[in-house]
């Protein structure tokens, strides 16, 4: 985050609006997805999203710091 401290959220897929907005959402039992959380783009410094190698191993994966896109 921009003042230093860190977020660490756990949802199903995460998204970048053009805005720099980085949205977090999770779907229930039925398919519908909701937003469980929003983070304005002024307070995002840099966004990871966790991801499993080939190798079978999990890392964090930086994302793009402009324009859009989306992590499941």
């Amino acid at each position: 985050m921009t003042d230093g401290s860190e977020l660490i959220l756990t949802a199903s897929r995460a998204s970048r609006t053009e805005a720099g907005d980085v949205a977090f959402e999770d779907v229930d039992a039925c398919g519908n997805w909701s937003q469980c959380r929003a983070v304005r783009g002024t307070h995002v410094k840099t966004a990871y999203a966790r991801r499993i190698g080939e190798d079978g191993v999990a890392r964090w994966v930086p994302q793009l710091s402009a324009g859009r896109w989306w992590a499941y």
